[in-house]
């Protein structure tokens, strides 16, 4: 893909920003729950030792979910940092493997793969180019699974607190992102699968838990988010004395909420 202009070299930046922070990502990023891959294994009816495809590894977090359950993973990861990270974590299973390139430059295997999986990573892939590339590396009748952890908000008076910091703290020209709202975010994801017509109508499962996270933990948190590594040196400090002060003031720990979205869909044809 050619840089064209600054609001896609600020997208590539941001993709790219994980691997700078790749220890951080692995001892920090929440991990799945159980029972959304127990949802893809048999939405997909994958057969025990199936091959995988994974986009956009990381750290192996996914992964060796999967792993532990004995399926071949072939993962593809274009940052270096993170795909070390990885192999080195899952040294002890042979059959997972990695390739550091991005997604759109990968050599594909046309028709090798029984499930293509993507955990918190597919919205970086160029959607014009991933998903007529994902449908070729599947098997007749493979399926695509595409799942992210998606962050409701912090409810209550410790909730309220944060955003007061975030106002205060954070000035106008390195404001965060402002994402849709989850519901809106789930149908546009959906709507972009089913618009590929490389695939079935989309399936999708939602799984609701939470974090508990001490004052340390939830900062090394912040600190693998594209948005927040881009604020400059003494915002992030000051944000971040801030966010330790509120979550000291209520106890010294934070519940964070998640919202694991699944998507699976069989490709057509």
């Amino acid at each position: 893909m050619s840089v064209k202009n600054a609001a896609e070299i600020d997208w590539l930046k941001d993709s790219q920003s994980f691997d700078k922070v790749s220890d951080l990502y692995d001892q920090y990023r929440p991990s799945y729950p159980a029972e959304l891959i127990e949802n893809i294994l048999t939405m997909s009816g994958i057969p025990a030792r199936g091959q995988i495809l994974e986009i956009g590894s990381g750290t192996g977090i996914a992964t060796q979910l999967f792993a532990e359950r004995g399926f071949r993973i072939h993962c593809v990861e274009p940052g270096k940092n993170l795909a070390q990270v990885a192999a080195q974590k899952l040294r002890g299973f042979p059959d997972v493997s990695f390739e550091h390139v991005r997604f759109e430059d990968w050599q594909e295997h046309a028709g090798r793969f029984d499930l293509v999986i993507s955990a918190q990573a597919f919205h970086w892939v160029n959607g014009a180019v991933g998903y007529p590339k994902t449908a070729r590396t599947l098997k007749p009748n493979g399926q695509l699974a595409l799942f992210w952890n998606m962050y409701p908000g912090i409810a209550g008076a410790i909730g309220v607190d944060l955003e007061r910091v975030y106002r205060e703290r954070v000035p106008e020209g390195e404001r965060l992102y402002e994402p849709l709202g989850p519901e809106e975010l789930i149908k546009y994801r959906a709507a972009a699968i089913n618009a590929s017509s490389c695939f079935g109508r989309v399936r999708i499962k939602r799984f609701p838990w939470s974090v508990r996270y001490n004052c340390q933990q939830y900062l090394g948190l912040l600190n693998t988010y594209s948005d927040h590594l881009r604020l400059s040196e003494q915002t992030r400090q000051s944000l971040f004395e801030g966010v330790a002060e509120v979550i000291e003031r209520h106890g010294g720990f934070i519940e964070r909420p998640y919202l694991t979205v699944l998507y699976v869909a069989r490709k057509l044809g």
